[in-house]
């Protein structure tokens, strides 16, 4: 299986003349060196990092902030430059130390990709005892660590493509960065909303006035929650179950499992559910359950295995007490595949009696991603759901062969009618084709499930997609409302609503959901990021917003939202060839965009001939 990949803040560290220090004093040189990586593994592990690697004299780490990697950075200079105080000067041991924020490929323990090079590269553009970062990294750490930033421009770096801007990181005192030019007269910020769609859909509007930056900190609506307390009843994280089948391409019916057990105990109200979205980006990765549960604030993770092979299934599960570290419960269940349904049940239901909460089957039936007992029809509407979670375009299209496929097979198959909507929904919303009558199917299909009586939250999240991209607020504050009663632990449906909620001025209680969305999912998401990202930005936090845009943009090169308000944004600045960049892959995703509709995706900025002199017809 290939690996997965991530966002995250590299930190290279390589000593400076290793080779003749070896070759002058080969033994006091490894003891100094043992030293060296002792200490900088400390430093790490104390900032919240991990080292991933330490060959030689080099050592590569990584965090979940940018913040924290470059305080570690400098915190590990000071540190051995006091050892190095204590050594003869020809004995000391200086390393150099580059740190990026990059996308990354996760493979067991180990991370690979064109972030890890570019913080190697950066590593060795450093000084002796110094610290290089990228622009990425710069824009994470301006205004929160106590630095000046010298501004190295673009060098050229051996295999990196495209030119990174570099900075010197300096101790003490307050950033000192060009002032960046202003926008440009015309550019004017707007309070209007146009259609964004997030993973399932949706539009955005924030009209409250700036600065904002100290409510948004204060209700924790600005970014994901790091290392959450627990909540105040039982809290479990179902992660992703591993498929045993000898075919990969079983691989969405184990992802399909997971997600109908999350769905299955986040109907019960006595249960604090985590997110799927936060809960599938631990998919493929060796973790530690106790690590998990840190990072999620929950005190059980349930992890399991699906083997599918001809007309049987196997499924084994184990539910784990993270916090005590030891094991509730086991089970493995090896049926006939038109069992399935009732598997899920039966895991649902012994999952929460270990948990002591009351069951309430009602709820549990109704919360099946179901309305079909057609096995080839539920297998499809789980293959469509593979597509649809990636986001781009010809998965969506893929997604929506699969429903349709779904519905075909069982015509009173609900949520497979939802979903098919949504792929619409999701086609116009996302600007990969701006024709309305998208919306009227999207719409058609949702009143299609909602006759058939389906009751999962399917139908109505899309018809709330379906009124945000029409500016209709209340009715889609209405349908994100229902969207959450039906599935209270989907953490879109309260982003949405937030949305929908500032659109219509109701600052505080929009903030309210945007956190209950944030809380559910602390790892993050694009869709999740992009909306935060446009928080800030009314906030009057440009370098955040920009970052979160930026690693937006890196997770998913399909998304054109994110890159038509970084043209805007790189417009403002004056650099020209990052507009031709992001200009280039907006007309790879949609060479058909126009500047007139690219203008009405975008809700921050508002200036049609910005784009246009940007290079869209």
């Amino acid at each position: 299986m290939p690996g997965s990949r991530r966002l995250a803040a590299l930190l290279s560290a390589d000593a400076v003349g290793y080779s003749r220090l070896m070759a002058e004093d080969e033994t006091g040189t490894v003891r100094l060196l043992a030293e060296c990586k002792a200490r900088i593994t400390d430093r790490v592990g104390q900032h919240g990092g991990r080292v991933v690697d330490a060959p030689g004299d080099n050592v590569l780490a990584e965090f979940p902030s940018a913040v924290d990697a470059v305080a570690c950075a400098l915190e590990i200079q000071r540190e051995l430059a006091e050892l190095n105080a204590q050594q003869p000067e020809p004995e000391r041991m200086l390393f150099r130390i580059g740190v990026n924020l990059g996308d990354v490929v996760v493979e067991g323990d180990r991370i690979y990709g064109d972030g890890v090079n570019v913080a190697a590269r950066l590593e060795g553009l450093a000084e002796p005892g110094g610290v290089c970062i990228s622009s990425a990294v710069r824009d994470q750490v301006r205004g929160k660590l106590d630095v000046h930033l010298d501004d190295l421009g673009r060098p050229s770096m051996k295999n990196i493509p495209e030119p990174v801007r570099v900075y010197r990181v300096r101790a003490g005192g307050e950033p000192a960065l060009r002032r960046r030019r202003p926008l440009r007269r015309g550019t004017r910020v707007t309070l209007v909303a146009a259609g964004i769609v997030l993973t399932i859909g949706a539009g955005l509007a924030l009209s409250w006035p700036r600065p904002m930056g100290w409510l948004l900190d204060a209700m924790g609506a600005s970014a994901p929650p790091v290392n959450p307390s627990l909540p105040d009843k039982p809290s479990i994280a179902v992660l992703p179950f591993s498929n045993m089948s000898s075919d990969p391409e079983q691989e969405y019916f184990a992802d399909g499992i997971t997600e109908d057990l999350t769905t299955a105990l986040s109907s019960n109200g006595a249960l604090f559910v985590i997110s799927r979205n936060s809960a599938f980006t631990y998919k493929g990765r060796a973790v530690k359950v106790e690590d998990v549960a840190r990072e999620l604030g929950v005190r059980y993770v349930l992890e399991g295995s699906v083997r599918k092979a001809g007309g049987r299934v196997r499924i084994t599960a184990q539910l784990i007490d993270a916090t005590r570290g030891f094991h509730l419960w086991s089970e493995r269940y090896d049926r006939e595949l038109a069992d399935v349904f009732a598997v899920q049940s039966e895991l649902a239901e012994e999952i929460q009696t270990a948990l002591r909460v009351e069951i309430r089957n009602a709820e549990l039936a109704r919360a099946r991603r179901g309305g079909t007992e057609d096995i080839d029809a539920y297998d499809a509407m789980l293959r469509g759901l593979f597509h649809f979670q990636r986001l781009r375009r010809e998965d969506n299209l893929e997604a929506r062969r699969w429903f349709q496929r779904a519905f075909e097979l069982d015509p009173e198959f609900g949520s497979a009618h939802a979903m098919y909507g949504n792929t619409h929904a999701v086609e116009y919303t996302m600007g990969w084709n701006r024709d309305p009558t998208l919306l009227e199917r999207a719409e058609a299909s949702v009143q299609r499930a909602i006759q058939l009586g389906d009751e999962s939250a399917d139908a109505p999240n899309t018809l709330g997609n379906v009124h945000m991209a029409r500016r209709e607020f209340d009715a889609a504050v209405a349908s994100f409302e229902r969207g959450i009663a039906a599935e209270p632990s989907h953490d879109i449906p309260h982003l949405m609503r937030g949305i929908a909620l500032a659109s219509q001025g109701r600052i505080l209680p929009a903030l309210a959901s945007i956190r209950r969305a944030l809380r559910l999912n602390p790892r993050g998401s694009s869709a999740q990021g992009i909306a935060v990202a446009f928080v800030n930005y009314q906030a009057g936090r440009t370098a955040e917003a920009v970052a979160q845009l930026e690693a937006a943009r890196a997770e998913n090169a399909d998304l054109i939202l994110p890159r038509l308000v970084l043209i805007f944004h790189r417009d403002g600045e004056g650099c020209s060839d990052e507009v031709k960049t992001l200009v280039g892959e907006v007309l790879r995703v949609n060479p058909e965009l126009t500047a007139a509709e690219a203008n009405r995706i975008v809700f921050v900025f508002d200036d049609v001939e910005v784009l246009r002199r940007a290079g869209l017809p």
